[in-house]
């Protein structure tokens, strides 16, 4: 496993091992390896979910793959049988690819690159876009691929809780450089000593780390193992969760009312006649499975599509055209966002249209993008994309933010940082409403989750109120502590007695 911050450089070295995707060129060193650069030997996976399908259904687009590699009718016939049976992606094959989910998606990337019989597979970032249960699944079948067909993976995550487990080695890199290299036990405990990555640990490794609880396992502990020892310390232990009051004399600020929306006539109800309302001042957060609505919920909310029924307010009134003005909406892929060459000429654009008296060292600065002036947003890492999209959202100042994953593609260090900015932003006033399939992010800085499934949303609550009963989907920590903390969602929850 290969981790480090945000535009480390990780990326580019996975694609330096495929002529096809290589950039830029080596200026020193080489790639040693018994195995060809030039053929099927190494294959990529993306973490740009829907940027990897070219062909409308993933039958088309495994037929593709081998149509370029000369196969013949009966053998694209066979091997897309064997790989779809192993995956157990068959009743996907003939969906059309804009009716599949993240998760169904990203297994038929998987296969397509499983489908050449590669030796090594390099996964970048895999499951950033996929809800937790999707992700587990995923990983679960990376894990067979790697233990029953003999490839090597090197998988590249910012959250290593579901997939640490899976490691031999733990590699880590820093502005270009790579700092660690070791097996997984002590990579883990190397990382608890360097205070700024502190943040990648496991939840329950951190908690056992932090209360100095002494184990002679080795790291990565599991769920099981951490509740057995926090049971066993329980007397010098206390559970302080995250007090949370939600002011409900707050004005209403944005609300829906009977909400309905389907693609086709005869196609499925996306959004089912859900209501509610936004205050000002608070913060929500929208968890639920890949493809149960939550992206098109938000797009029917800020009127990027038409619901068949319903109604819309925002300050109490109908939207009206300055809409745009007051509120930011961050989609999913926020490159869609960019208009200029360079991220510098992004942030002045948009101080200039807003005119604001900031200055661009001053946004450079406070979104983590000092030194990129000059690059292509294009160019920018998955994370610096959403943070320089964030950035030109926050110069609006806008009074409501609508944010569609703002965590895919963060470290841990930059989602503590978005966090703690939209802490800030809804003190002052501003509102807060997320899709997320982050839990832990939802659980530590919002004031309100609700989950939505089926095109219908459950009511919201304090991230308390709404983990605390969950079994699947809920923290690593509220599963790890259940029988013995049940309210604890996140490491800094649990904490020492005082003697």
């Amino acid at each position: 496993m290969l981790i480090g911050e945000t535009g480390s450089g990780k990326s580019t070295l996975l694609k330096q091992m495929l002529a096809d995707l290589a950039v830029g060129k080596i200026l020193s060193g080489e790639l040693v390896t018994d195995l060809s650069l030039n053929n099927n030997n190494f294959a990529y996976v993306s973490q740009f979910v829907d940027n990897q399908m070219v062909m409308e259904t993933p039958r088309d687009e495994l037929k593709f793959v081998l149509d370029n590699q000369g196969c013949n009718q009966n053998e694209i016939q066979l091997r897309i049988t064997e790989i779809a049976s192993y995956l157990g992606i068959i009743d996907l094959l003939d969906i059309n690819e804009k009716h599949l989910s993240g998760g169904q998606k990203q297994l038929v990337n998987l296969a397509s690159a499983l489908i050449l019989k590669p030796k090594v597979l390099l996964l970048d970032e895999p499951t950033s876009q996929l809800d937790p249960i999707a992700a587990e699944k995923l990983l679960q079948m990376v894990h067979k691929i790697n233990e029953e067909l003999n490839v090597t993976v090197l998988l590249v995550e910012h959250e290593i809780d579901r997939a640490i487990h899976y490691a031999n080695r733990l590699l880590v890199m820093e502005k270009g450089s790579l700092i660690e290299d070791a097996p997984v036990d002590t990579g883990l405990r190397d990382i608890y000593q360097n205070p700024h990555l502190k943040n990648y640990l496991t939840q329950v490794d951190r908690l056992i780390l932090e209360l100095n609880l002494s184990t002679d396992e080795q790291l990565p502990l599991s769920n099981k193992k951490v509740g057995l020892l926090i049971n066993q310390n329980r007397a010098s232990l206390k559970c302080v969760p995250r007090k949370i009051v939600i002011d409900n004399s707050a004005e209403d600020i944005f609300e829906i009312k009977h909400l309905n929306f389907r693609f086709d006539f005869n196609g499925p109800q996306i959004i089912n006649n859900i209501s509610f309302e936004l205050k000002r001042g608070q913060s929500y957060c929208v968890v639920g499975p890949n493809g149960m609505g939550k992206t098109t919920l938000l797009k029917a909310m800020t009127q990027q599509l038409k619901p068949q029924s319903g109604k819309i307010l925002f300050d109490g009134h109908k939207i009206q055209s300055d809409f745009y003005q007051k509120v930011f909406v961050l989609p999913q892929n926020p490159a869609i966002l960019f208009m200029k060459d360079t991220v510098a000429e992004e942030i002045n654009y948009q101080l200039q249209l807003s005119k604001r008296d900031t200055t661009l060292e001053a946004v450079l600065d406070k979104f983590s993008l000092t030194g990129l002036e000059k690059t292509s947003p294009y160019d920018l890492s998955g994370g610096q994309q959403e943070f320089l999209a964030l950035a030109l959202g926050f110069i609006k100042n806008p009074q409501i933010l609508f944010l569609d994953e703002p965590t895919k593609g963060l470290d841990p260090n930059k989602k503590l940082e978005l966090g703690q900015m939209l802490n800030r932003f809804q003190n002052t006033g501003g509102t807060v409403f997320v899709n997320s399939h982050d839990l832990l992010f939802a659980a530590r800085f919002f004031e309100q989750v609700a989950m939505m499934f089926d095109g219908k949303i459950s009511q919201f609550a304090t991230p308390t109120a709404f983990f605390k009963d969950k079994f699947f989907y809920t923290t690593e920590i509220n599963k790890a502590l259940r029988e013995t903390f049940p309210l604890a969602l996140s490491w800094e929850d649990i904490r020492q007695r005082e003697s």
